[in-house]
């Protein structure tokens, strides 16, 4: 082949005059940035991070869960599993005269005036982890769980 390109195309370049060691023991990919740069990458990328990130946040007090809406509370005990927070949030939900039935899984609550819901005091409400909501329990519900 007499064109430089074709040959270059065909064959390749000489990764040597690209700054790679090929008789080196260790990876070649991390030293290598690409066929363009001018140096070989560095390990460490070259950043600082600010203070802020070295600050420990403040610890949550349990007296600041009776501050929290019922949806928090309900994903405080949802998605923090086997966590203490879990364990503060549930007490926080009995407190607010919440029970959870261990067969259902859901948590109860038994109707009240204050819940703003329309209903009689014989019926229970439960919170629904599906539609996120408080609804009326009723037979259905039990079947379908």
């Amino acid at each position: 082949m007499t064109n430089a390109d074709l040959n270059t195309l065909a064959l390749g370049s000489d990764l040597t005059t690209l700054g790679l060691n090929l008789n080196s023991s260790e990876c070649l990919y991390s030293t290598f940035a690409s066929p363009w740069a001018e140096a070989p990458i560095t390990r460490e990328p070259q950043f600082s991070l600010p203070l802020c990130y070295y600050m420990q946040p403040p610890p949550l007090k349990t007296s600041h869960l009776s501050k929290f809406q019922l949806e928090t509370l309900f994903y405080i005990f949802y998605a923090m599993p086997k966590d203490v927070l879990q364990a503060y949030a549930a007490q926080e939900l009995y407190n607010r005269e919440w029970q959870y039935h261990q067969d259902l899984k859901l948590w109860f609550k038994r109707s009240s005036s204050a819940d703003g819901l329309n209903f009689s005091n014989n019926q229970y409400i439960f919170f629904d982890i599906k539609t996120w909501e408080c609804r009326v329990f009723s037979n259905m519900h039990a079947a379908g769980t």
